[in-house]
């Protein structure tokens, strides 16, 4: 699948939610602000908003990505959405079990 055609998809995965908020199944973590999540069976990559944690080569990356999958790793989450960035990533607000995760 195209890039372009991906982009569209999330986009359109975004809108049709109402008020800007998905649920899913959290089945990735990329570092400590990036996840996928499992909607309708489809992947959604999720950037988290409003926070920025070290990349997994910088140090304390690999503790960050391990605190993000600890927290939400294989369970159910809440976003509230506000957009998407430069890299197709939906961005937002993740809520995992009940925890704010950003």
């Amino acid at each position: 699948m195209g890039k372009a055609l991906l982009g569209a998809l999330l986009f359109a995965l975004t809108s049709l939610a109402p008020a800007g908020e998905l649920r899913g199944v959290v089945v990735g973590v990329a570092d400590g602000d990036t996840l996928t999540v499992l909607i309708d069976r489809r992947q959604v990559k999720v950037r988290l908003a409003d926070i920025d944690a070290p990349e997994s080569k910088q140090p304390f990356g690999t503790r960050a990505k391990q605190s993000l999958s600890d927290l939400c790793f294989k369970k159910e989450a809440r976003l509230e959405t506000s957009g998407q960035d430069r890299y197709g990533r939906t961005i937002a607000r993740v809520i995992c079990a009940g925890t704010d995760a950003n």
